[in-house]
């Protein structure tokens, strides 16, 4: 499960409008959890094993979780605005 956004390469200021948005990580309290972002150019250039383009966390507070955690958690990500417009892959 990952996202498809348009993203800012922050190594060229390159706009990537197919940036591949996936969750690595996350860990937290019974109150909140921090969510760790790598974006890829592509997900091609994820597949390939190349450099993200632009690392990024976000915390999200437990009582917004509804359902399974993983795709619970992709759903809080498409509220906050970089995440917004995005598309599930």
């Amino acid at each position: 499960m990952a996202l498809l956004i348009s993203a800012v390469n922050s190594t060229n200021g390159q706009v990537e409008p197919q940036a591949y948005a996936r969750i690595t990580n996350f860990w937290g309290t019974k109150d909140q959890v921090q969510v760790q972002i790598e974006i890829h150019a592509t997900e091609e250039a994820r597949q390939k094993g190349w450099p993200s383009i632009k690392p990024d966390s976000v915390y999200i507070n437990m009582a917004d979780l509804q359902g399974d955690l993983i795709p619970a958690m992709y759903n809080v990500l498409k509220t906050f605005t970089q995440y917004a417009n995005s598309t599930d892959v």
